[in-house]
């Protein structure tokens, strides 16, 4: 907690002034009562506000959150109060600079009984990729009377990624290498160490799939069936040379290559693939193809930007030997966006990473 104030009403000073004054000067018991009184109530609604101002805390549910840019979420966070004592009236304000919150519902005003616990809740979005950071939250409250005023900030910050947003573009991930956790009816990529049925024989069977328990069993000829699936990993390769843009448009363009590479990145987490990734831009890694990274470099797509120059190698050559074998190699740059609106425009329904030029060729 910090930026901590405890205001009291101006009203308040002239009354203990005077009411001290009366109890000294004037002997009559009747008014000294009174002002005793007084002196008593600004005393009580004193301590009031002293409790109420070491007892109301803030906890935020969730410290980080990941959304897509132009995605709907709620944030949360939980008013308390420890004392015994009620709080008629209390202001809060959630503070989330650059983000889009519905209907001002980061603020307003609530009621808190002895003990009792709110949770408060209001949705925002994000109109650009990038790191974002919500609260501190600002309290207000006051003693019953209003003759004590608090105002302060609660450390509750949280930390908001905000990735490209998404868009309609299909994946393909053929060819690939057998025995993998990708389902495919091509017999190509069938793994004989999983054998998922066995059928009648039929003319042409090889004769090491014949289930020979099962024909002796059944006097009959019986042909093993096995699971067909197969790997894919994924390695993107993302342009972002200013130069290869064109000016004109280099922001717009630049931004939808971010939001390509995104797409095929969580494709490659949708299908538990090992992913990789390299790119022409401002501070950009190497990661090498491996499982469970998907989400690290859509946290890198969120902050990731241009660098100036002009990409002068290709990136498929340089790349292929530091792959492992099989891996799928999308390369995105000013080529393949201009492809994909090309589609676009054209309301095709099969935009996929094939027709728009981005899968080159496997590993």
């Amino acid at each position: 907690m910090f930026n901590n104030k405890l205001e009291c009403s101006p009203f308040v000073g002239g009354a203990v002034i005077i009411s001290l004054a009366f109890f000294l000067i004037i002997p009559f018991k009747f008014l000294q009562l009174i002002c005793l009184g007084v002196l008593f109530i600004i005393g009580i609604s004193y301590a009031y506000a002293r409790i109420l101002q070491k007892s109301l805390k803030v906890e935020r549910n969730i410290s980080d959150l990941k959304l897509a840019c132009k995605e709907q979420i709620y944030i949360t966070f939980t008013l308390k109060n420890y004392s015994r004592l009620p709080v008629f009236t209390c202001y809060y304000f959630d503070e989330a600079p650059y983000l889009l919150v519905y209907r001002d519902k980061n603020s307003g005003l609530v009621e808190l009984r002895p003990y009792e616990s709110k949770l408060i809740t209001y949705k925002v979005s994000a109109q650009n990729r990038g790191l974002y950071t919500v609260g501190p939250v600002r309290i207000r409250t006051s003693d019953p009377l209003g003759l004590f005023t608090m105002d302060f900030e609660v450390h509750a910050d949280m930390t908001i990624t905000v990735r490209p947003e998404r868009i309609k573009l299909i994946t393909e991930t053929m060819p690939g290498f057998p025995q993998g956790h990708l389902k495919i009816t091509n017999p190509v990529y069938e793994d004989i160490t999983m054998r998922r049925s066995i059928r009648e024989y039929e003319n042409g069977d090889e004769q090491k799939r014949i289930n020979w328990r099962a024909t002796a069993k059944f006097d009959k000829l019986f042909t093993n069936q096995y699971e067909a699936s197969y790997d894919a990993p994924f390695f993107i390769f993302l342009n972002l040379a200013e130069e290869d843009y064109p000016l004109q448009s280099r922001g717009y363009y630049t931004e939808k290559a971010v939001q390509m590479a995104a797409s095929i990145v969580e494709r490659s987490r949708f299908l538990k693939q090992r992913c990789g990734f390299a790119a022409y831009a401002n501070d950009f890694p190497y990661l090498k193809p491996k499982q469970n990274q998907a989400d690290m470099i859509l946290d890198i797509l969120a902050l990731i930007k241009t660098e100036p120059g002009k990409l002068n190698y290709d990136p498929e050559r340089k790349f292929r030997h530091q792959l492992p074998a099989g891996t799928l190699i999308y390369v995105i740059g000013p080529d393949e966006v201009m492809k994909y609106f090309v589609k676009v425009e054209g309301n095709q329904q099969d935009i996929n990473t094939t027709n728009t030029g981005i899968l080159r060729k496997g590993v």
